[in-house]
């Protein structure tokens, strides 16, 4: 009897101490880094009344949980350091950090990670480690009823082992400022590729617009079973789709992908330029088989290899010799697939591609690499492939993207973030308003943005780094209206009407034929830039290219454009391109323009009467205008006033 009472004494004790556990939320951590130089909030749930204790360097410090089980605690202020150990009650967190915190956000450009950049800065990647940056990277998330108080984190130390998956931008922009600062740097990475700015405001801020009040009293903001409700039917259709393609697939069902499979029926293409896809408006959606066939010197036959095959859209599997060496689910990631020893063989070998094409006109993307890489020699692929159809098919069903829908993502991945004490944020966001209703509230969206987020943090001088979308697509041969180039504008001007903002401009860093730039590295510098500018006063330093102030018509038919204080000295050109102006009939041309000490000058035919004027205004504008220390001018659209 006294042995059953000693076990359900035990029993009943340790579901006491299993019950006041303490718990924080997923941001706390081993490696994270807190923000030096301000007092360190750190909360939790515990049972009511319970004492929770927080221990750090050596120090105690104490408070109680309120009725409900929440409490919080704000350290004192420290100096940059570390390693520390931070216990609450039983939990214990290993080898934190003081030292500063960024918080970035946005969409895809901001996610990219640093494997998609190793192409262009290998080396550098594979020969640094550094145990004074730390990343996490939080979870997808979104809710609908109402902000939640939690999200997922784990954070990293920058080794070679974790550093493929950190953001690019994130990775080198933490990089320098480091080196510079020399503290530990923490970057909080809460992005989600292809998302609009909607999803990432506060419920709040969204009622202020018209268009958005309709959504926000659906069902999705009141039933918390509507977005599973809708996936498991999304995931029905998607199912039943991706049955119908491979149960209609010839090639699959023929092994097209094998060996030395007979190819004589199919028929030789030009991918680049010629209409196997279909046109705009009518697309051969389905399955698409590709061969060609490449000659390997019999010294390098079993050698491991390097397959790149551009990019495509939409989803490839790619084989050599009927071994598949890598699959890609979507467009817009590179085609680097890793060949095994033993793959190869002397003389001809076959590549494969299955090309799956969803929804919308299936392509090849041009002026990407397509070559097989052996031990430093490259073998170019041509682009001219044996081609056949397995299957064509109607276009996959729609699925619902709730990630995109408003508010969605800033309760379940910023407003958990609110209470932790950053230095500074950074926004990477935009190309997914660029349409022709995005773009026109953009700017009044960003300012509440901004606002909002700032009133979360309870910083109305948080700095706060807004990155201007990069060039992209055909360059233009004439003026053209641009939902990117208005986002641009819109980005441009917020940073004129809300103090401690900054412009960092990519306009010149961009890819045509890529939504998202291997450039990161500069692109992070003039980050840096702005954050040294923004939160750490260093007002000596210029932070961004020539903003321009004001453009007047001068007696003698001139244009004359001026630029703000601080932005730096112009760098002389006999010749700028991309400058635009219009008369009364909102009509552009392209004008002559030069520059004149730290003016533009422009040539106006004098025949009417000039309002407008427009620099770098289009998808993928030429970029002309520098200040001498290498940094581009924002594009801009101003009215002209006479002098």
């Amino acid at each position: 009897m006294k042995k059953v009472f000693f076990i359900l004494e035990s029993l009943l004790l340790c579901a006491i101490i299993c019950r006041a556990e303490v718990k924080l939320p997923g941001i706390f951590s081993d490696q994270m880094v807190l923000q030096r130089e301000v007092p360190i909030p750190i909360w939790g749930w515990a049972e009511p009344k319970e004492t929770v204790t927080v221990t750090i360097d050596g120090k105690q410090y104490r408070t109680q949980a309120s009725q409900t089980g929440e409490w919080s605690i704000k350290l004192p202020k420290y100096k940059a350091g570390g390693p520390y150990e931070l216990k609450v009650n039983q939990l214990v967190m290993q080898d934190v950090y003081i030292g500063d915190v960024y918080l970035c956000s946005g969409q895809s450009n901001m996610e990219l990670t640093v494997k998609r950049v190793m192409d262009k800065y290998k080396d550098e990647i594979l020969s640094y480690e550094n145990n004074l940056i730390r990343y996490t990277k939080t979870k997808y998330a979104y809710n609908f009823i109402e902000p939640q108080d939690n999200s997922e984190n784990v954070w990293k130390i920058c080794t070679q082992e974790n550093v493929l998956d950190f953001a690019a931008l994130c990775y080198f922009f933490a990089k320098e400022m480091q080196t510079e600062k020399g503290v530990a740097v923490g970057i909080i990475n809460s992005s989600w590729g292809g998302t609009p700015i909607a999803a990432w405001s506060t419920r709040h801020s969204l009622e202020k617009h018209k268009n958005f009040q309709a959504k926000l009293a659906s069902g999705l903001y009141s039933n918390p079973d509507y977005p599973d409700s809708v996936k498991r039917a999304d995931k029905m259709l998607a199912d039943q789709w991706n049955r119908q393609q491979l149960e209609k697939d010839l090639g699959y069902k023929g092994k097209w992908t094998q060996d030395n499979f007979e190819d004589s029926d199919w028929e030789q293409t030009e991918v680049f330029n010629s209409n196997w896809g279909g046109s705009w408006d009518k697309p051969v959606n389905g399955v698409h088989y590709f061969r060609q066939r490449i000659n390997i010197p019999s010294e390098l036959a079993g050698k491991k290899a390097t397959l790149r095959v551009g990019t495509l859209k939409d989803a490839d599997a790619t084989y050599i010799n009927g071994v598949c060496v890598g699959r890609t689910g979507y467009q817009y990631p590179p085609r680097i697939y890793q060949v095994p020893t033993g793959t190869l063989r002397a003389g001809e070998n076959e590549i494969v591609i299955r090309l799956l094409s969803s929804k919308g006109r299936p392509f090849f993307v041009k002026g990407k690499p397509y070559q097989l890489e052996i031990e430093g020699k490259t073998f170019p692929l041509s682009s001219l492939w044996k081609h056949k159809i397995g299957c064509i098919l109607p276009s996959a069903p729609s699925s619902r993207s709730f990630q995109n829908e408003p508010a969605g993502l800033y309760n379940s991945m910023i407003h958990p973030l609110r209470n932790y004490s950053i230095r500074g944020i950074i926004w990477y966001q935009g190309e997914s308003d660029t349409g022709p209703d995005g773009s026109k509230q953009y700017e009044s969206m960003l300012v509440n943005l901004i606002n909002d987020w700032r009133t979360q943090w309870a910083n109305k001088k948080l700095p706060f780094v807004i990155v201007q979308l990069a060039n992209y697509q055909q360059r233009s041969n004439k003026p053209m209206e641009s939902g990117v180039a208005q986002v641009r504008e819109a980005q441009r001007r917020v940073t004129l009407r809300l103090k401690n903002t900054g412009l960092a401009t990519a306009i010149d860093l961009g890819e045509s034929n890529d939504i998202h730039p291997l450039n990161k590295k500069d692109l992070a510098h003039r980050c840096v830039l702005q954050m040294n500018r923004l939160a750490f006063n260093k007002t000596d330093q210029v932070a961004e290219g020539p903003m321009v102030e004001k453009a007047e018509l001068k007696g003698n038919g001139q244009i004359i454009i001026s630029f703000m204080k601080g932005t730096g000295s112009l760098k002389q050109a006999k010749v700028l391109e991309g400058i635009a102006v219009s008369g009364k009939d909102g009509k552009y041309k392209f004008v002559e323009a030069y520059t004149e000490g730290n003016q533009i000058i422009v040539k106006w035919n004098g025949l009417e009467e000039p309002t407008s004027i427009r620099y770098a205004w289009e998808n993928n504008p030429p970029s002309s205008i520098y200040n001498t220390d290498g940094l581009p001018a924002s594009s801009f659209q101003i009215p002209i006033s006479k002098n």
